[in-house]
């Protein structure tokens, strides 16, 4: 071989080993690339990493890693090493530079002076610095999921560096998989802000659900009154607290408490045309008031005993309303200008409602005892102390199931908090692996891939211990027929993914090499889906327990007469009392459809409220609760039975006589059933009771559909 001959093997052999040191350099990159998306959120060091990888693939001196924000439409430097002191790292808005071309095509440029004229000639791009201050540049967008996560940027300033296509086409190749990491990141970053806010609203569900029974269990003003600052000063920024009801007059709104930096006020009374006070304010124009750095806050007026440390800068004031009515007035205030967002409102707001429940009860609590010390004065005396109690055994009613809704509301938060755990540990070990095992996978394996994903997403019949035994057993079986190892671990796998039924389906992936891969992330992603539904599950019973809780605190209100749906007003109650219902007793509903009946839906509900109580407290919560709802001629008919201890006959008689009560006493007021019976006749319906000592009582009320003539 002659010497040119030589020297030209010689160079076809460095070129070689080039080419493989470059494919031995790039495989290295993207084992490293892959690593770093195993972070759960990227650091300065990571990109730092990132822009090391690039540097050994090709000449990066200029680098720079953008993110964009779609709903913000901004495009954010994540990094950026940059030879020109003047570069500035900052956002700027998505428009019409080279970045936003960048995204907005979702295809990889490579520019010189020429091309980034002739796209500014063209309207392409617009060029803020007029010419290009760059000799090459490169950039590639980040696309995962077909969606544009932002880009990469390198570029040079020498003449003696121009990129190539070949460049570009390596950097599109890791930019693919620069992306993945970038979307692992972005989904992590999401994920933990969702299980943080899941973790926030069920906090405050519970702080609120503790509120509500600890106002509700106290029939002491005062006591209530220390009871919401505590709380409120756990929950808000607050440095004053106030609570102003309603005079007796009804001329006159009075601070029955009020503390400003730990002091606490004697009472004061505003008249309800006082010009600067924001409280009258409130009660008066019957509208939430929430007040920043506002000259109202100057001109109102201050405590007596109280030296302002700091001026008042945010206040919300809302009004107390109980049963359609305004009581009174709470507030909180800061020395914080724009203390109070959105969140700490809507506590405010629930809180502010428990206790207008709670200063209602007290209130009615109160008054009825006073009118019961008056009762043998006169008969009229008696009636107004009547009135009272009807009022405040509601209240205690509703105060008494406070407790038990909170708990049923914690049994669906625990769920969805189970869930978001599995499906973030499903993530984790799942989607990671899956780029990788699509990698692996042909275009035939895919699809038979996604199929499995499907149908292991699909509703599935529930199978007992025992029948999924059998249904293992058998396909283990079928399995090491087919000469298949691991068969009895593959076999639990393919019964929970529901791919048993069709076993030739997924035939070619058992035989893939990497089936167990495959079987795995399948497991992972129905694990996925699966509490995905649980969580909608859960959320649907808080909603109904939340719309049934709202229903059940309008009793009481203005009365109207309407149409309305029995069973509706029914369900409210059973939701209501489900928490006694599910230890012991089994529910039984027979009913019929029906025409809307009119009536005062609220009043009703009381009556269905006090039958179910009585029928439950009968059976000690132990036994059958039946309700029925039927038509019989222009007459809508309500049976509520028990299989409590029944009624002896020697008192049927006088169940509906007021203040009469078989419970021991402090437990009873004896107004239950004569409540039901004067609501009753008030819609001109009748109340009958069938009962045995030792097997139980049914209560059948009958109302005309058409309502009151």
């Amino acid at each position: 071989m002659n010497d040119a001959g030589l020297a030209g093997r010689v160079a076809e052999l460095e070129r070689a080993l080039e080419e493989r040191r470059r494919g031995e350099e790039l495989q290295r990159a993207l084992y490293e690339i892959a690593s770093l998306s195993a972070a759960d959120r990227p650091e300065h060091e990571h990109y730092a990493r990132l822009h090391a990888i690039v540097g050994r693939l090709m000449y990066a001196k200029n680098f720079i890693i953008l993110t964009y924000d779609a709903e913000a439409g901004l495009i954010r430097p994540e990094y950026m090493v940059d030879e020109d002191e003047s570069m500035v790292s900052e956002a700027f808005p998505y428009g019409e530079g080279i970045s936003s071309m960048v995204i907005r095509t979702r295809k990889p440029w490579l520019l010189d002076d020429a091309l980034y004229c002739a796209l500014v000639d063209t309207g392409e791009i617009r060029a803020p610095r007029g010419l290009a201050d760059f000799h090459s540049w490169m950039g590639v967008p980040l696309v995962a999921q077909e969606k544009v996560y932002g880009l990469i940027v390198v570029q040079s300033y020498s003449s003696e560096v121009t990129y190539t296509q070949e460049d570009l086409e390596l950097l599109t190749f890791v930019a693919s998989h620069v992306a993945a990491a970038v979307a692992r990141w972005k989904a992590n970053e999401e994920l933990a802000n969702a299980n943080a806010e899941l973790a926030l609203s069920a906090e405050t569900l519970r702080l609120l659900g503790d509120i509500g029974k600890d106002l509700t269990g106290s029939l002491d003003a005062l006591a209530i009154c220390r009871t919401m600052e505590r709380h409120f000063a756990e929950l808000l920024p607050m440095d004053a607290f106030g609570v102003a009801m309603l005079s007796p007059a009804g001329d006159s709104l009075d601070y029955i408490h009020y503390v400003e930096d730990g002091v606490v006020d004697e009472s004061v009374s505003y008249p309800l045309d006082h010009p600067t006070s924001l409280a009258v304010l409130t009660f008066r124009e019957d509208r939430e008031l929430t007040l920043f750095n506002e000259t109202q806050l100057e001109n109102a007026p201050t405590g007596t005993n109280v030296a302002e440390s700091a001026p008042i800068l945010s206040a919300v004031f809302r009004p107390l309303i109980a049963n359609g009515r305004r009581i009174g007035v709470v507030t909180a205030q800061s020395h914080q200008a724009d203390a109070y967002d959105d969140r700490a409102l809507e506590v405010f707001r629930s809180a502010a409602a428990y206790a207008a429940i709670a200063l209602a009860n007290a209130a009615s609590y109160a008054a009825a005892e006073a009118a019961r010390r008056q009762a043998a004065q006169a008969l009229a005396e008696r009636n107004q102390a009547e009135a009272h109690l009807v009022h405040s055994e509601k209240m205690a009613a509703l105060g008494q199931l406070i407790a038990g809704v909170a708990h049923e509301i914690n049994t669906p938060i625990g769920a969805i908090k189970s869930s978001g755990r599995n499906i973030s540990e499903a993530i984790g070990g799942s989607l990671l692996a899956l780029p990788a095992l699509l990698e692996r996978l042909d275009e035939t394996d895919r699809a038979a891939f996604s199929d499995l994903v499907t149908r292991a997403s699909e509703p599935r019949p529930a199978l007992s211990t025992r029948e999924e035994r059998v249904v293992v057993r058998e396909l283990t079986a079928r399995l090491e027929a087919l000469g298949f190892a691991h068969a009895r671990h593959r076999a639990g796998l393919l019964v929970q993914l529901q791919a048993h039924h069709d076993l030739d389906a997924v035939l070619p992936l058992l035989r893939h090499e990497a089936a167990d891969e495959v079987l795995d992330i399948a497991h992972g992603i129905a694990t996925i889906t699966t509490n995905a539904d649980n969580i909608n599950t859960a959320v649907d019973r808080v909603a109904k327990i939340i719309f049934a809780l709202k229903s059940f605190s309008r009793f009481g209100g203005v009365q109207v007469w309407t149409a309305a749906d029995l069973a509706e007003g029914i369900e409210t109650v059973l939701t209501i009392y489900q928490n006694q219902i599910k230890h012991g007793t089994e529910l039984v509903r027979r009913y019929e459809d029906l025409p809307r009946v009119r009536c005062l839906p609220d009043e009703l509900n009381q009556v269905w409220t006090n039958l179910v109580h009585n029928a439950l407290q009968a059976m000690e919560n132990k036994g059958t609760l039946t309700v029925e709802l039927r038509r019989d001629g222009d007459d809508a008919v309500v049976s509520i039975g028990d299989t409590g201890c029944g009624i002896p006959e020697d008192i049927r008689a006088r169940i509906f006589d007021a203040f009469f009560t078989t419970k021991p006493a402090g437990e009873g007021t004896g107004l239950g059933l004569d409540i039901v019976r004067k609501i009753i006749d008030k819609h001109q319906g009748r109340i009958d009771v069938r009962s045995e000592v030792g097997v139980g009582s049914t209560f059948t009320v009958r109302l005309p559909i058409a309502g009151v003539s």
